[in-house]
């Protein structure tokens, strides 16, 4: 580790910033990953995927300062809260617009978007909260640098988390058949693989993701206020960097953006992290418009 450190130091990068910034990164990458499955399952380009995260991390206000839940139940229980209102959102609101435009979805889901801000600031009111503190606060030292609880436990749940998403997604019966539907559902249905249940699952699993980026992120930021919801756009550049169609890639283009934007920070000050971590963006799209990942017979220009 010292080795590893000090070859960190010699390259002019800050060992507590990658570490931070990856554990942001993986922030990103969980609401990258619930963005790209609905877009790759649905077709539908989900704008309220900030507003979903924020909505995470105001649940995370009620559950862990105003009730002293514990963390992992505390979790665990917003998670499944966060992936019920995902089926409300399909039966209630996807499903009946079934056969509408492109863009009359697409302000359906800003539609949704205002709601939850509206909700939330009649709720919780418009002032922000304190960060999140069920996580502990201090730090470790590892290679004669100081690392923050909360990212290394951030990153231990969100990996474990991914991991179980990606075992289900690939190894199980049903997780085949989201994939089947996402990739041709004439064909899907064809064979007995209901499209309207693996839309609903995928509604589910990806606002239940959401929510557990909003509870890691309340624990990462400063406080917990509606501006957060911003903070989702982040999935945006993160799924364009891996590739919208790939799953995989979300995830990696989430730690791209959280590095570089820690990074960035850390060396160059705050403000340059968002139009380094665009510009980065903007060179992938130029250069590789369907992404790190993405499938080449989806190129458009």
């Amino acid at each position: 580790m010292e080795i590893l450190a000090s070859t960190f130091f010699d390259l002019g990068i800050n060992l507590q910033l990658v570490v931070s910034g990856l554990a942001l990164g993986a922030i990103y990458a969980v609401v990258a990953l619930g963005f790209v499955l609905v877009e790759k399952s649905t077709a539908v380009l989900n704008l309220a995927v900030g507003e979903f995260l924020m909505l995470g991390s105001y649940f995370g206000v009620a559950f862990f300062m105003e009730r002293q839940t514990n963390f992992f139940i505390g979790t665990l229980v917003i998670t499944v809260v966060m992936a019920l209102f995902g089926l409300v959102i399909h039966y209630g609101i996807m499903r009946p617009m079934v056969g509408q435009g492109f863009f009359a979805i697409v302000l359906a889901t800003i539609g949704i978007a205002t709601v939850i801000r509206a909700v939330v600031q009649m709720k919780f009111g418009p002032l922000e909260k304190g960060n999140l503190t069920a996580l502990p606060t201090g730090t470790i030292e590892v290679a004669s640098t100081s690392i923050r609880w909360v990212d290394i436990i951030v990153l231990l749940v969100v990996a474990a988390s991914v991991g179980a998403f990606l075992a289900f997604y690939s190894l199980t019966r049903t997780g085949l058949h989201m994939r089947a539907v996402a990739s041709n559902i004439e064909a899907a249905a064809g064979v007995g693989i209901d499209p309207d249940r693996m839309y609903a699952l995928t509604w589910a699993m990806a606002i239940g993701i959401a929510g557990l980026g909003g509870v890691m992120l309340g624990h990462f930021t400063p406080s917990v206020n509606p501006g957060l919801a911003a903070i989702g756009l982040r999935a945006f550049p993160a799924a364009a960097i891996g590739g919208f169609t790939s799953v995989g890639g979300s995830i990696i283009g989430g730690l791209i953006v959280g590095v570089i934007e820690q990074l960035t920070g850390g060396h160059l000050g705050t403000k340059w992290r968002e139009p380094v971590a665009f510009g980065i963006l903007f060179l992938v799209l130029i250069f590789k418009p369907t992404g790190l990942f993405g499938q080449k017979d989806l190129e458009r220009v």
